[in-house]
């Protein structure tokens, strides 16, 4: 499959995302949640490389090419919110990252506005997510007999 043929089907592939179904611990219950932060994330990443495109990037740029990659990252995970925190806390895993890539980006877009602030969303997205402090569902606990009956399987 050629590059463009790969990249028109990212860019106009249906933004679904199936729900997840959650325990609730605290009620109970099982919950279904959809994790609406992945499909904006996936729409600001388009949104990007189209007006990239727009801007003059050829469809093999880096700038380009790296945003497909993490679409089709995000939309083959096992766990699209996982791999969405994940990449989230690795870009900002603080204040001072987010603030230093705003002002990077600043600097390397001035003259073109509309990636400029395509970009701003993008990392903007991004940075809340870090700011989310629901980390899922809890673990369930290990018992002593299924901790050794691992570290055996893994020793074998």
């Amino acid at each position: 499959m050629s590059t463009y043929t790969e990249l028109a089907s990212i860019i106009n592939s249906t933004d679904s995302i199936s729900d997840k179904v959650i325990y609730d611990a605290s009620h109970n219950q099982f919950t279904i949640v959809s994790d609406e932060t992945v499909l904006k994330i996936i729409r600001a990443l388009k949104d990007t490389i189209v007006v990239a495109l727009v801007s003059g990037f050829s469809k093999t740029s880096y700038h380009v090419q790296d945003h497909v990659k993490y679409i089709k990252r995000i939309q083959t995970a096992k766990s699209p919110v996982s791999y969405v925190k994940f990449v989230a806390r690795k870009l900002f895993p603080d204040n001072a990252a987010y603030t230093a890539k705003i002002a990077k980006i600043h600097e390397s877009y001035k003259n073109k506005q509309a990636l400029l602030d395509k970009l701003e969303a993008l990392f903007e997205l991004y940075y809340n997510v870090t700011k989310d402090s629901s980390t899922g569902p809890p673990k369930r606990a290990v018992t002593m007999n299924e901790a050794e009956k691992t570290l055996a399987e893994l020793l074998a």
